[in-house]
């Protein structure tokens, strides 16, 4: 093949210079037996320096390729963009590597044939998202590399431009990270450093880039030079065109020529894959890679088969990918595990049988799918069961009603979703005792590696609440989601957590009687489902968010809308509200109501009140709703609610309109025992939001973040929480309800004397029971000297957290701290002041970390810090340097002088273990390679 390509190599080489005269230059075939290549140095995937310090990328691939077809040797060299320019056109090396002709650029070099292309986009910061013109980005200075081409091509486009130039890509965007431009020039693929990749998406959504050019890439060389320009034709003309495609596809993930990336899909595995009624692919694996496709910019389409077709599909080359597939160490198919999408739980299902112990039933027979790859684990727990295979959902459920077997194991979504469908529901029993996990991958060829790191790249950008969403559409039981853990944290990136340490503290408005959803309590407090609410957002962003109480409901929008407040909550969306205000997705149903006397027919559409008086509280954005909508209603405007029902109690109007969640508040009390309630069906379908200062534009995505972890249960929970009363208005209740509480009241006065000494007893052993009982948890989880935790609870929360992190994909650190001098101020000073500066210690400690972060006490003179949430070591490594500082400050115990330091060791999860054992292990030798060369001062790998 080599030969062969050599020959054409040639022929074409004799063809392009047939015409070339000894004097049109110094360089002739024959004397170019060496090709000296400059290269840009951070233009990723096409040209730039690798980790290891080599030259990569599509372009040094395709000149490596062109040395072999050639067998001209060729070397190249590393230069920022500018200097890779300037070196050529002056001689020092004999060819740019490649770059985008222009008119400029053709003044100083010539240019060989294309030997590839990119597509170029502005990337327009989201806080100027509307932005679809380029036009409307005349007033923002653009970002680029300079030398890039962008600069000419853009000025081509409108000469009124304004650029901001950066040495590189990376600085480039670096500062667009930071905010220094909200506009920056760049090329199609993905950043090498993903904590780089993944600030660029958060801030530049992809969907808002505009195309600026789809461009040529060519080797330039100095002009005079024909036949060099001649050679380097000749060579690249003669690479296989399948060669070329492979080195595009190990770059990009896919080839450019073709219309996206093709994704191979099982069907009938609802609610993870099937096809819907509309005929079209849906289902979590679905949704997961359209939002995939979404956050990269490449398109995607679905090639639908059953387990093993689709599997088959990959290994042949009619799809690139399949869309998630179980495997295991045990069951491999010999693909590329490109992307671990998720983790199923699979449980036993029998009929309405109570099975306590499958291993002690004789001939016990269990139906699976024959790919389970769980099938091991099923034959080391059930050493006595048989296992009976089945290809699909129906048939198991069938043979386990048939009685061929006694239950199945399989994905518990799965299976619930099938009998439910099928109303056998009732019929089985779930045992969540016996579960077993499977880990879905989505799946590529071995050779396919650009493909993998592509699919990896772009599911990274996806956060852990954009896929517990996805969870929550699709999985009913939340024990069934692999996400779940995320909803007690969000992950913030370090530029938000800067934004969001700037704010200070934020003013919530709420307003004082307006149960449940916010009121103010005997004491002033905030209370309500609101101030729960609040909480949450005060947990997850770490924010200080003060609740500032209202008489009426326009004071405090009109103060939202001035920004002496910054946050109200439960606020209905209307478009002339947001022309000033900011509004969050929504978070709770919020369905109106209307109350009315007793004697008022029921109301259940608002067309129902015509020439009604109807009372609405002041700045309700219904006002306006209703004027639009029905003009021949009459308002009677009111201050607040106790005002709109007080109003139709004394006649002033005929019914009030509020939420149904403050009508059923007020009414359940008793006060007004001539009104009931309607649930209004027209109005019923109303979600509330938060507003937000229209200057708090960073804000509004990570509070919608933190309200996309509130799910249904959480709603239920919150509502049960703020009313736990029946509502009931009818007059004969009442009435019922005040003779019967009289008769109560007689016959519980008796009896409370009677029990009011045994009760009082009662709680106080009770009290005396729960105190003991939590000292003793206290004392078995904690250092009885420094009261900080023991290696007991510290076991339990670096489990924690490598399951947390694990999950969501980020890393952790620990540090591992040796006093040095300790054993000295104890043997010069005895235990009682040693236990005084273990404490000392352990209280500098404390103040040192974060509120996210833990630290325990190990054992000895040695302590373990546990950072949740790092980008980097560096965090650890400046902790590190306070706490060595902190300790050198410490000069007396009870006037005894002391010199104090440590040794500290750092490990990183996952780099350096994936096990507590491991990182433990790793931090305590870095730590005595610190002690070793005299302490006072940190290691790590």
């Amino acid at each position: 093949m080599k030969l062969i390509g050599r020959l054409l190599f040639c022929i074409l080489l004799w063809t392009y210079s047939w015409n070339v005269t000894a004097d049109n230059s110094d360089i002739t075939q024959d004397s170019i037996n060496h090709v000296s290549i400059v290269m840009g140095q951070d233009t990723y995937p096409f040209q730039y320096l690798d980790d290891s310090g080599q030259p990569a990328g599509i372009l040094v691939d395709l000149w490596r390729e062109w040395s072999l077809v050639t067998s001209i040797p060729v070397s190249f060299e590393v230069r920022n963009w500018q200097q890779s320019l300037d070196s050529v056109r002056n001689g020092q090396y004999d060819v740019h590597i490649g770059m985008s002709p222009n008119d400029s650029r053709k003044a100083f070099f010539d240019f060989a044939n294309p030997i590839s292309s990119l597509q170029t986009f502005l990337f327009v910061h989201k806080s100027i998202g509307d932005k679809h013109r380029l036009t409307d980005l005349l007033p923002y200075q653009i970002g680029i590399v300079d030398g890039s081409s962008h600069e000419q091509t853009l000025l081509a486009m409108n000469t009124d431009f304004s650029f901001r130039k950066y040495p590189n890509r990376e600085a480039l965007l670096l500062a667009a990270v930071n905010g220094e431009v909200l506009v920056f020039a760049g090329i199609e693929g993905f950043q090498r450093n993903m904590s780089l990749e993944q600030n660029i998406a958060t801030e530049y959504y992809i969907s808002s880039r505009i195309p600026i050019d789809k461009t040529d890439i060519s080797p330039a060389i100095a002009k005079g030079h024909p036949a060099l320009l001649a050679t380097i034709n000749a060579g690249f003309a003669a690479i296989d065109a399948q060669q070329i495609e492979r080195i595009e596809r190990r770059w990009l993930g896919y080839h450019r020529e073709n219309a996206g990336v093709l994704i191979a899909m099982q069907t009938n595995v609802e609610p993870y894959a099937d096809i819907g009624n509309d005929g079209l692919p849906h289902g979590l694996y679905v949704d997961l890679w359209k939002l995939w496709s979404q956050k990269t910019g490449i398109s995607i389409d679905f090639v639908v088969g059953d387990m093993n077709s689709s599997v088959e599909d990959i290994k042949r080359g009619f799809a690139d990918v399949h869309i998630g597939y179980p495997e295991s160490n045990e069951m491999r198919t010999g693909l590329e595990q490109a992307w671990h999408l998720t983790s199923i739980k699979s449980r036993f299902f029998s009929l309405k049988n109570d099975i306590q112990d499958l291993n002690k039933i004789e001939n016990v027979r269990i139906g699976v799918f024959p790919t389970a790859p769980y099938i091991s684990e099923i034959h080391k727990l059930y050493p006595k069961a048989q296992l009976r295979f089945y290809e699909s959902i129906d048939q198991l459920v069938d043979a386990t009603i048939k009685g061929d077997v006694i239950g199945l194991i399989a994905s518990s979504a799965m299976t619930s979703h099938y009998l439910l469908s099928n109303k056998l529901w009732t019929d089985f029993k779930q045992y969540s005792n016996i579960e077993f996990s499977t880990d879905i991958y989505s799946l590529t060829r071995i050779d396919d590696t650009g493909l993998a790191k592509r699919i990896r790249a772009g599911f990274e950008l996806i956060s852990p609440e954009e896929r517990l969403q996805i969870e929550r559409k699709w999985l009913i039981n939340p024990d069934d989601r692999y996400y779940r853990g995320i909803e007690k944290h969000i992950i913030l990136s370090n530029q938000q957590k800067s934004y969001l340490s700037t704010l200070g503290a934020i003013k919530m408005g709420y307003l004082k009687d307006w149960r449940p959803m916010e009121f103010q309590g005997k004491n002033g407090e905030f209370l309500g489902v609101n101030s729960d609410i609040k909480s949450i957002l005060v947990n997850h962003l770490g924010i200080s968010i003060i609740p500032v109480a209202f008489e009426r409901f326009d004071d405090m929008l009109q103060q939202l809308e001035s920004g002496e407040i910054q946050l109200v909550a439960s606020l209905a969306y209307n478009p002339e509200r947001e022309k000033s205000i900011l509004f969050s997705e929504p978070y709770w149903p919020s369905p109106w109501a209307v109350a009315s006397d007793l004697a008022q027919p029921p109301i259940f559409h608002i067309g129902q009140l015509s020439n009604k008086k109807i009372a609405v509280v002041n700045g309700y954005q219904l006002i306006d709703q209703i004027r639009q909508l029905h003009p021949e209603l009459s308002l009677v405007i009111v201050a607040d609610t106790q005002e709109g029902l007080d109003a139709v109690v004394n006649g002033h109007a005929d019914m009030f309109v509020e939420k149904v969640s403050t009508l059923a508040e007020k009414l359940k009390k008793g006060q007004y025992p001539s009104l009931k309630l309607s649930l209004i069906a027209d109005l019923a379908d109303q979600q509330s939001r938060i507003g937000i200062f229209s200057g708090l534009t960073e804000l509004k995505p990570l509070i919608d973040r933190t309200l996309a972890t509130i799910d249904k249960a959480t709603q239920q929970e919150l509502y049960q929480k703020w009313n736990d009363v029946q509502l009931n208005t009818d007059n004969q209740f009442y009435q019922r309800w005040m003779n019967s509480l009289i008769i109560g009241l007689l016959i519980v006065s008796v009896i409370a004397v009677m029990v009011l000494v045994v009760n009082r007893r009662l709680k106080i052993e009770i009290a005396r029971r729960e105190a003991a009982e939590n000292k003793l948890v206290f004392i078995a989880n904690h250092d009885n000297v420094t009261g900080l935790a023991n290696r007991t609870l510290l076991d339990q929360e670096l489990a924690s957290a490598k399951k947390l992190h694990q999950k969501a994909n980020t890393k952790f650190a620990i540090l591992f701290i040796d006093l040095d001098g300790f054993k000295v101020v104890n043997d010069e000073y005895g235990h009682d002041v040693g236990d005084q500066l273990l404490k000392l210690v352990a209280d500098l400690l404390k103040r040192a970390i974060r509120n996210t972060d833990f630290v325990a006490r190990f054992g000895g003179d040695e302590f373990v810090i546990l950072l949740n949430n790092l980008d980097t070591i560096d965090h650890g490594k400046r902790l590190a340097d306070t706490v060595l500082k902190k300790l050198s400050q410490v000069t007396a115990i009870d006037d005894k002088p002391v010199q104090i330091s440590a040794s500290i060791g750092i490990a990183m999860y996952p780099d350096d273990g994936t096990t507590s054992e491991e990182l433990l292990k790793c931090a305590d030798l870095l730590m005595y390679q610190a002690k070793r060369v005299g302490g006072h001062r940190h290691r790590n790998n």
